[in-house]
């Protein structure tokens, strides 16, 4: 069901989603976010929400054209083993083939992640990534979609009437998909391919982070922070703003 050439099909998509699926503040919209080149050595880490999100947009540059330059697997040394200072928190899905720090080219120790299928905000989520923003300062949050989503797919039979996942059979597959289908309904049913209820996930998970709790809605409005959504195109390796 993913698309071969690894594109996102989007016609139709930004005026059919609406609101539910309309980001917030600090989020970017599809094709209209200017990423400002960064400027920062090669040592250097970003300390700011755009400079983050620039020095993550060249790292997949670098990386989906084979021009890598941390690919550094020793062990990490006693003054990294003993803190963290990473510039960005990524929350993605557990999908196997979706590595943040391979897709981005990063050193390790740079990017926080948090994985959960379907890349959606629960208590556990949610608590990461405000530690995240609360205790190591990251000014950047991005919500990770890929294409090929198999909880989104799920969620489309939900909503679809094909599938249902009771816990008595299931376990909890089905704690994992029920915050998955609000975003699939958030598509019109006439547009509800697979792609497009991926970019739905990632911008209405987005925009359900943005403004969730005590932490991150003010670190939002400071200027401090800056929350995107974004999608993996698995085929091409690119991450694509949403």
């Amino acid at each position: 069901m993913a698309p071969s050439d690894g594109t996102l099909s989007r016609r139709g998509f930004i005026g059919g989603v609406g609101a539910a699926a309309a980001v917030g503040a600090g989020l970017g919209g599809l094709g209209g976010l200017a990423v400002p080149a960064y400027a920062g050595a090669a040592n250097e880490e970003p300390s700011t929400p755009d400079g983050a999100l620039a020095a993550l947009i060249e790292g997949n540059r670098r990386y989906r054209t084979g021009r890598w330059t941390r690919r550094d697997y020793s062990p990490v040394g006693e003054e990294r083993a003993s803190k963290q200072a990473p510039f960005a928190a990524i929350l993605a899905c557990a999908d196997s083939r979706v590595s943040p720090p391979l897709i981005f080219d990063v050193e390790r120790g740079n990017l926080f992640a948090a994985h959960v299928a379907g890349n959606s905000i629960d208590d556990g989520s949610a608590g990461s990534l405000e530690y995240a923003v609360a205790v190591l300062s990251v000014p950047l949050v991005m919500v990770l979609g890929h294409t090929d989503c198999g909880a989104v797919k799920s969620a489309m039979d939900v909503v679809s009437g094909k599938a249902s996942f009771p816990s008595e059979t299931f376990g909890s597959i089905g704690a994992v998909v029920d915050p998955v289908v609000p975003a699939v309904q958030s598509v019109p049913e006439p547009e509800r391919s697979l792609d497009h209820c991926i970019v739905a996930n990632a911008r209405v998970q987005a925009h359900a982070l943005s403004i969730r709790g005590p932490v991150l809605p003010p670190a939002i409005r400071s200027g401090a922070l800056r929350i995107v959504s974004a999608v993996y195109q698995i085929a091409s390796g690119r991450v694509v703003l949403v």
